[in-house]
Parts: structure tokens; sequence; C-alpha cells
């Protein structure tokens, strides 16, 4: 038996990748929700109802798909550093994460073909070196902070990291074994090993 039609409800090259990498064709489609945070929400609900609202937006314009969303912010405390819309915006943001350990959690959604949603809080957290005002001035002007979280593109900017706990996939964008357990809960044949990139051990 086949699975069913599969979709991405990201615009994150990044995530694309992570979940091609688990050997399952998909689409993607773009959900268009506010992500504004709620009055006095906690960060932790922010994450996981962004999620849930990207995920029920392209269910519903799919039905019978089973659908894939997912939500990355960084935090700081209470603090929820978005995708800064600015290069003065991104200078601030590495600023406030110089020399602090922040937390990257992902929030991952998925409906399956009958509506069904599961769903999961993956954490992690990293601690940035303390930064010099030519480091910062360097990475903004490469314009790799754009369409990220807090400004840091982690495949780009891993030499910053003094310390990281927690899933790597996932501060990258899509924890890889949370998220097969939920494509398989939802009838989604995974297969990583059947991945074009996938190498034989020598």
């Amino acid at each position: 038996m086949s699975s069913p039609a599969l979709i991405l409800a990201s615009r994150s090259p990044m995530r694309a990748k992570l979940l091609a990498s688990l050997g399952v064709p998909f689409t993607v489609a773009i959900a268009d929700v506010d992500e504004t945070p709620l009055r006095h929400e906690h960060p932790l609900h922010y994450v996981q109802r962004v999620a849930l609202a990207k995920a029920r937006t392209v269910a519903a314009a799919h039905p019978g798909c089973v659908v894939l969303a997912a939500d990355t912010p960084v935090l700081l405390g209470r603090r929820i550093l978005q995708n800064p819309a600015t290069a003065e915006e991104a200078v601030a943001m590495l600023r406030l994460q110089s020399n602090r350990r922040v937390h990257i959690p992902t929030a991952v959604v998925v409906i399956d073909a009958s509506g069904h949603v599961r769903s999961t809080l993956v954490p992690a957290w990293i601690k940035l070196k303390a930064l010099s005002e030519p480091e910062i001035a360097a990475y903004v002007a490469s314009g790799l902070w754009q369409g990220t979280s807090g400004g840091v593109k982690g495949e780009a900017a891993e030499a910053w990291f003094v310390k990281m706990a927690g899933s790597r996939s996932g501060y990258l964008g899509l924890p890889l074994y949370e998220t097969a357990k939920l494509l398989s809960a939802a009838g989604i044949v995974v297969e990583p090993f059947n991945h074009p990139a996938a190498t034989p051990l020598a």
C-alpha cells in the first residue's frame, strides 16, 4: 500500500532539505499565517500555536493529504526573537545573543489524511561565544541573517557555538527522529537509507 501524499507547509529551504533526507516524496505549500505573539503568551505555547496554524491552513486547502508543519523560534527567557526585518534588527539580535545561552525549540505538527493531529515539541539550546563588533558587522553584511529566527543561520555560524544541547536537526528547523515517528504514525513510509544522498559505508 502506497503512502498518502505529503505536503510540507513551510517556505524554509533547510526544512525541505531535512525532510528530503528521510527519503519521503513531498510537495511544498506555503502557509500564510499571522505569526504575531499574543499578549502575555508563553513562548512555548506560541511556537506550538503557530506550527498548528500552519498545518491547519494547508490541510484545509488540501483535504486527503498528510500535512507537516514546524516552527523554530529563538527564545531568550520569555522573549521571542523572530526573523529580523532589517540589518539593524539583525545587529541588535546578535548583540542580545552574544555570550548567551538561547533556547531554540521546534514544534512539529502532522495532520494525517483523516484530519487527526499529532504533534511534539523538541528542545535545543546553544550558547554563542562573545561576538565582537567586527564579527557581527561582517556576518550582517553577508546577508545570511535574512529569513532566519534570531538572525543566526545555524549551518553557517556553528563556529560560534560554544555549546549545544538537544536536537541539532531540530535547531536547523526539523528534528528528524521525532518527525519520522509522527510521519510513520500518519501512514507515511519513511526510508532515510533510500535517500539519493545516502551512500553505503565502506
